[in-house]
């Protein structure tokens, strides 16, 4: 199992013609047979500021809804993020306290601001954390886990590939 933080930047910054991230991103995770999970806080100062989204408030509404029903594709990471007033450090925080998964979604590494960034990584409170903007987390949300491809009742195993095969 993966954990991964979105960041609100993600969701507030996908414009319309980019539907596909939607899909490939946050409606991966409504999928009850992956194996991904999205950090949340346990006083729900995450989901409240998801909530708080103008900018494409109907999908991120549908996205939480079918975020609700159990078993909860959330993982609740047990911080309490009200003493922090900074959005970026917020979300940075609770992604170094989600244990050996610091993987933050954010729209673009260009939107971190306040933490210096290089090889897409940001060391927050001696911990790194992993930024994986909208293309990468696209790509390694997409991939299957398994590898197996099946195409007319032939299996590629372990990423393989059918090439050339006559299916008689």
């Amino acid at each position: 199992m993966s954990v991964y933080t979105i960041s609100a930047d993600l969701l507030a910054n996908i414009e319309k013609d980019e539907g596909i991230y939607f899909t490939d991103i946050l409606f991966v995770f409504t999928q009850r047979n992956n194996a991904f999970k999205v950090a949340k806080d346990k006083n729900g100062y995450i989901i409240d500021t998801y909530k708080k989204v103008i900018n494409n408030g109907d999908i991120i509404k549908t996205w939480l809804d079918l975020m609700s029903f159990k078993p909860t594709p959330f993982e609740t990471i047990d911080i309490d993020l009200s003493k922090i007033n900074c959005d970026e450090t917020k979300f940075l925080k609770i992604c170094k306290e989600t244990k050996g998964q610091n993987k933050l979604i954010v729209y673009t590494i260009q939107n971190i601001k306040n933490f210096e960034c290089q090889d897409n990584t940001v060391i927050f409170e001696n911990v790194a954390i992993r930024l994986i903007d909208r293309d990468l987390a696209r790509k390694e949300l997409m991939t299957p886990l398994n590898g197996d491809v099946y195409i007319n009742s032939q299996v590629a195993r372990d990423n393989s590939q059918i090439i050339k095969s006559k299916n008689k």
